[in-house]
């Protein structure tokens, strides 16, 4: 079974795919900033499985690619990303994209490059609306906003590698949360997007919206109902605007000090401590608290790294990128009680995942729990049989002379 060792190796990894906010700094700046968001995908942490990337037949969804109207690139002094226009005047994208800048470039699909302002707004969602000076932009359609909680997702962002508006290929699988319960919760889902497309547009089959596509590891990304556009525009004024920057600086500087800090192996300066506590949280920006946790636990610091992870989760209970980091961290601290009912809600909501399943056993044997160990085995009898001859042996070793 997988040891401490490796366990932290998981950990790393997984830190470095979760940092996962889609946008994109220029290359004059990438080694210096944020390279993590480059290295999404390099491995199955979390494995809900990839679309087949195919674009749609323009002939027969021609709503769905009339979006590529919509869809512009966003280029700050430190980022290019993506956003949309909400109409010939505005447009919207995430707050992590224009972070504390006072305006952007703006990029149309035919070449035409403008310039655009955030109208500052208190709302702790992860989306800002920005005015569009000398637009050029025709719509064909009005935009509709999904009626139903759809399992079929995909993006159409603008796509670095192209310099252009894309459609992505089709998800098939999508949490949707409560968002009475958590306003902040973001629906999850294995829809395709890459580096850069951060701010793009999230459609159903039908070509309504859904959401803004906010951050991810590559194989489980976050959106943000498109519902809360509405609630955004009618809390941007510019009486907001101290809030709006002051929590703007709080993203870049937390951002480029887990960066900056990533290379540090343990042992952080004190003063480099307090100011990725002070920036990451004031920041409220939940892709950088889960960041935050994981370097963290890299570092040994198993405390803190718990504290960042808890109040990502307090944002949104059903993330399974952060209940894992979170039962991660738990796991290298031999802290399997608190850890296990991590593993058990992680497992409704990705029962296949074979480090879910690796840590249940270890869990189980630790706590000599043969109920939970019996529900890992039927688990892994199912999506990871190679492995259950293994967990056979662990389990009965742990729990003596009786199998599970």
């Amino acid at each position: 079974m997988c040891g401490m060792k490796d366990l932290l190796n998981n950990l790393l990894i997984h830190r470095r795919k979760i940092k996962g906010n889609y946008g994109r700094r220029p290359f004059s700046l990438w080694l210096k900033v944020t390279v993590l968001p480059l290295l999404l995908g390099i491995s199955s942490a979390v494995s809900y499985g990839q679309s087949i990337q195919t674009e749609p037949n323009c002939l027969h969804d021609k709503i769905i690619c009339s979006w590529t109207g919509r869809v512009v690139g966003i280029k700050t002094p430190t980022m290019t990303a993506s956003g949309f226009m909400l109409d010939k005047n505005t447009l919207v994208t995430n707050k992590h994209v224009v972070e504390d800048h006072t305006s952007v470039r703006v990029k149309f699909q035919s070449g035409f490059i403008t310039k655009a302002e955030p109208i500052p707004n208190d709302h702790p969602a992860d989306l800002v609306i920005l005015n569009v000076f000398d637009a050029e932009a025709k719509f064909e359609n009005e935009i509709k906003l999904a009626s139903e909680q759809d399992q079929d997702l995909r993006v159409v962002a603008y796509d670095q590698g192209r310099r252009g508006a894309r459609i992505y290929a089709e998800g098939s699988y999508a949490i949707h949360p409560d968002w009475e319960k958590n306003p902040q919760a973001r629906i999850h889902s294995d829809l395709f997007a890459l580096p850069g497309n951060s701010g793009g547009a999230v459609l159903n089959k039908a070509g309504e919206l859904v959401g803004i596509l906010a951050s991810g590891d590559g194989n489980v990304n976050e959106v943000i109902p498109a519902s809360l556009i509405k609630n955004i525009r009618d809390r941007s004024s510019e009486e907001h605007r101290d809030v709006f920057f002051k929590r703007g600086r709080a993203i870049r500087r937390c951002a480029d000090l887990l960066y900056e800090s990533a290379s540090i192996n343990k042992n952080p300066p004190p003063d480099v401590l307090t100011q990725i506590k002070d920036f990451c949280l004031q920041s409220n920006n939940k892709q950088l608290l889960d960041q935050a946790g994981q370097l963290l636990g890299k570092w040994w610091m198993f405390s803190p790294s718990q504290m960042f992870l808890k109040e990502s989760l307090k944002l949104d209970p059903q993330s399974p990128n952060t209940l894992m980091s979170l039962a991660v961290a738990y796991h290298l601290d031999r802290d399997y009680v608190n850890e296990k009912p991590l593993l058990q809600k992680y497992l409704k909501l990705n029962p296949s995942d074979p480090q879910g399943l690796r840590l249940a056993v270890q869990v189980a044997g630790m706590l000599r729990d043969k109920k939970f160990g019996q529900e890992a085995l039927d688990l892994m009898r199912i999506h990871n049989p190679n492995a259950v001859e293994l967990a056979e042996e662990f389990l009965t070793s742990s729990f003596g002379d009786q199998k599970p």
